[in-house]
């Protein structure tokens, strides 16, 4: 029967390499490119006058607390229950993604120190929008609250789908239930006033490398038939002579 620490050093090292880079620089990118350019400021702006819905934003803060701990905790459950193998891989998977992306989460939160676009501040005052210069402010390890960057609330729901999503035999199915629910939550934090567009971003992008690598993982082990080939490995050259690296492998 699959648990949620099957495998856990081994899906750990997996999570942190290889393609998770290129997300993680997408995503550092994507903020670096939005924050400083007033894109992320304009955003809030435009939402907050054209598209406030404070119910969503309510709704998705919470759920996007509850629904990540709930429904893997539910599906490993049932699965043990059930004696379903399938049901708890899938709990399983979800389970070890999230706490991946968490902890990965609480780092880079940390480690940015980006205030909230509401800087401790009302969120009904009138001058609440006035402030650019919030977009652009970050206080690494500062420890005062400012742990806006990335959203744990969509890097919770994003990786809970990708991981889903790519354990399944159906992924298809799973993933259009899956990343819509993922979506809303996401848009909620900005509907919300609860984030940057940019933090929204980069809290995807991290939740689905993450999740996605956790859930073929757990699918490789279920079903070793259908081991994904796509290998791609950077190695020495250590030919006489030759100093360098290349990258090898197959697609």
């Amino acid at each position: 029967m699959p648990s949620p620490i099957d495998a856990v050093g081994a899906d750990a090292a997996r999570a942190a390499g290889g393609w998770q880079w290129v997300y993680l620089a997408s995503a550092v990118a994507a903020t670096a490119a939005m924050s400083p350019s007033g894109a992320d400021h304009s955003i809030r702006v435009a939402v907050q006058e054209h598209a406030r819905v404070p119910a969503w934003g309510d709704a998705a803060y919470y759920g996007g607390y509850v629904l990540p701990v709930l429904l893997p905790a539910s599906l490993y459950v049932a699965g043990l229950v059930a004696d379903d193998h399938a049901l708890a891989g899938a709990g399983s998977a979800a389970i070890q993604a999230l706490a991946f992306t968490e902890a990965v989460t609480v780092v880079l939160k940390v480690g940015t120190g980006r205030p909230f676009p509401l800087h401790g501040g009302d969120p009904n005052a009138e001058a609440r929008l006035h402030h650019a210069e919030y977009a652009r402010e970050f206080a690494p390890f500062g420890f005062a609250g400012r742990y806006a960057w990335p959203s744990g609330h969509t890097a919770a729901a994003m990786s809970i789908a990708a991981s889903l999503t790519a354990y399944s035999d159906e992924p298809w199915l799973v993933g259009s239930i899956a990343y819509p629910v993922a979506a809303a939550i996401g848009f909620g934090m900005l509907t919300g006033d609860h984030h940057w567009a940019s933090d929204i971003v980069a809290g995807a992008l991290l939740g689905q490398g993450i999740g996605w690598s956790v859930g073929k993982s757990f699918a490789e082990r279920a079903r070793p038939g259908e081991k994904s080939h796509s290998v791609l490995e950077v190695v020495p050259l250590l030919s006489p002579g030759v100093q360098g690296l290349a990258v090898t492998g197959m697609l």
